[in-house]
């Protein structure tokens, strides 16, 4: 049987358009997802946190946080909570709710995140990217880049807290 007006037979077509088909769909990479992460400042038990804390993407995938309440906050890879190869991230502080930041994927690994001003009531994340790192593949930093964090933990809570802390630290040892 042919097609009426061009000649070919049905079933060349049907062939040519399945292998075409095929073809040309593998020829396409698989379209990268966005994936949610709320940031969420839950007053009524006193924790602020990432939901969900644990995230599994594929490379090229985005996440994008959005801050669900009006309260500060931010998202940023520890110093060395990256793959080597890959770059740190770090979103301006958000105040409203609503606001959004997002972050591409694009290199495989692990990422330890985290929200400075929260980070001592423990609000941080992680998010594997195809396969996990291995130890000897995170992230090494320079010492300009912890001076950096330095500095901006700083800018968060100063040096009388984080030196009442550190005499707290030694008041709590036991006796050597």
């Amino acid at each position: 049987m042919n097609i009426k007006g061009f000649g070919f037979p049905v079933r060349w077509v049907a062939i040519w358009t399945v292998t075409f088909g095929i073809t040309l769909s593998s020829s396409f990479p698989a379209r990268a997802a966005d994936h949610i992460v709320k940031i969420v400042s839950d007053y009524e038990n006193l924790r602020m946190v990432f939901e969900p804390k644990y995230l599994k993407i594929e490379p090229g995938d985005q996440v994008v946080w959005v801050n669900e309440a009006n309260e500060e906050h931010n998202v940023m890879t520890f110093p060395d909570g990256f793959p080597e190869g890959a770059s740190a991230f770090q979103s301006p502080i958000m105040t409203k709710a609503g606001e959004r930041f997002s972050h591409r994927f694009e290199v495989a690994g692990t990422y330890e995140y985290h929200c400075l001003p929260h980070l001592p009531m423990g609000m941080h994340g992680l998010i594997v990217v195809g396969q996990p790192s291995e130890h000897d593949e995170f992230h090494k930093p320079t010492t300009a880049e912890i001076e950096a964090y330095r500095k901006l933990m700083l800018e968060w809570f100063d040096e009388d807290d984080t030196e009442m802390l550190e005499r707290e630290d030694r008041a709590a040892a036991p006796d050597s």
